[in-house]
């Protein structure tokens, strides 16, 4: 058996010992776990590698599956595993490329949450090394075929449990988005200046469809250049189809291909060529933009969400704390989009920190170094090396700002600001205010990104 990071998640032999006797019951005959391992990526949910033996009864022979769980905690709008494991037969049913669902477990007694069985798809997910991979047009006219074929999914009592927005979804994701802000315990003006401008310039409400919600480089599976697997289905909603389309061509999912708009991987004419021809519905270009910069406020709110279950929940993962580190360049993307045609000149900003900040970041990679790194030199240990320094560097960039004397944790006016730009009523100075700061958050938590 294959032994990960307690402080992430471990699989003990107990709890090994209730998943096989629970398989057992299940297939009517005698399981065992020859390997389980925990796959990388997952802040919100939990994939684990498992190797499974059944002699007898319904399900006889080896399996090669993926178990999902419930990470410790979590974001509000992601589905519980039992609705995600309803999506991913309903998907498989419509002809979508997804991993074969195999048994859903609601018995928490079994691993303390609900979790469900998944064939494992061949191939990787990993967004840099596919886009390193440079451009795949089948690749990319699959993908545009099947989001048409989600998209496609008629609405049926296997779902029904998802809900369906009250009034046009840009409107309805606005406002779900405004609320999320208000849960969140610090103002963020720069995003209430991006939704201002959404809620501005919101398009004509489209025929509502089944929506991925999380379509992107990173959640599909890649074998010989070839599709396997659409992954991770916990957002899903019925929403405007340009909602997918936005998120997947956002230039956050192009992993430093910038060039390469389809998620990447491909040119975005390709991809609307899959789409179009799969779904018989011309995609309007004009309508790409828009949807792009809410895809990306919408990726820094959930950004924010998962830093503040490091810093308010007390969940110590140094990658939910890295992430807040990622706003400030999701912010510059937004500031740059929707910039005003008259522009003003940036007045003269201190560097910001965005939370958590050097306390708690230098004390958690320590203690990662110290507890884990020196024992543990394998992929795993390699993986959080990458993280760990990434963090000092990050604090050393802060402790040099703070000894020169430069720095500034926030701006007095931030909550008015927020405020007076949630009523609508951003100007070119304010825009020009909040690029400033943007900018010198920036040149501490990711100089690259200018």
């Amino acid at each position: 058996m294959s032994r990960n990071d307690a402080a992430l998640s471990q699989m003990d032999r107990e709890a090994i010992n209730r998943l096989e006797v629970w398989i057992a019951r299940q297939s009517g005959g005698r399981a065992q776990v020859r390997n389980i391992s925990r796959l990388s990526g997952g802040a919100i949910q939990e994939n684990w590698h498992l190797l499974l033996d059944i002699d007898g009864g319904d399900w006889p022979g080896s399996h090669d599956l993926v178990l999902r769980k419930d990470a410790p905690s979590g974001v509000s709008v992601s589905h519980g595993r039992a609705e995600e494991f309803a999506l991913l037969k309903t998907a498989h049913k419509a002809g979508v490329a997804v991993p074969t669902p195999c048994v859903l477990c609601e018995d928490t007694d079994v691993l303390g949450t609900p979790f469900f069985l998944m064939h494992r798809a061949e191939g990787s997910a990993a967004g840099h090394r596919l886009a390193k991979a440079g451009d795949n047009p089948e690749l990319v006219k699959d993908l545009g075929r099947n989001l048409a074929r989600i998209h496609a999914v008629a609405d049926e009592p296997s779902i029904a449990f998802l809900d369906k927005p009250a009034g046009p979804p840009a409107e309805s994701l606005i406002a779900g988005m405004r609320a999320d802000l208000d849960a969140l315990p610090d103002p963020h003006p720069v995003l209430e200046w991006g939704l201002s401008w959404l809620a501005a310039n919101a398009p004509a409400p489209a025929t509502t469809v089944l929506c991925h919600r999380d379509y992107r480089t990173g959640n599909y599976m890649v074998a010989d250049g070839a599709l396997t697997a659409i992954l991770d289905w916990e957002f899903a909603a019925w929403s405007d189809p340009m909602e997918d389309i936005g998120w997947f061509t956002a230039k956050r999912w192009r992993f430093g291909a910038v060039d390469r708009e389809a998620g990447g991987v491909g040119a975005l004419e390709d991809f609307l060529t899959g789409y179009e021809t799969e779904s018989g519905r011309t995609i309007d270009r004009a309508l790409i933009g828009y949807w792009q910069v809410l895809a990306t406020v919408r990726w820094a709110v959930i950004a924010l969400q998962q830093a503040d279950r490091f810093v308010s929940g007390g969940e110590q993962n140094l990658e939910l704390a890295l992430t807040a580190h990622i706003v400030p360049e999701l912010e510059w993307d937004v500031l740059a989009a929707t910039a005003p045609e008259v522009p003003v000149a940036e007045p003269e900003m201190p560097p910001r920190f965005p939370a958590p900040s050097t306390s708690a970041l230098l004390g958690l990679a320590r203690d990662i170094v110290r507890g884990d790194l020196v024992p543990l030199l394998d992929g795993a240990g390699k993986y959080k090396a990458l993280m760990a320094a990434n963090a000092m560097a990050i604090v050393g960039r802060q402790i040099d700002a703070l000894s020169s004397g430069g720095a500034a944790s926030s701006l007095a006016c931030d909550s008015d600001l927020a405020r007076r730009l949630r009523r609508g009523g951003g100007t070119a100075e304010d825009h020009a205010l909040l690029t400033a700061v943007t900018r010198q958050t920036l040149k501490l938590s990711n100089p690259r990104a200018l």
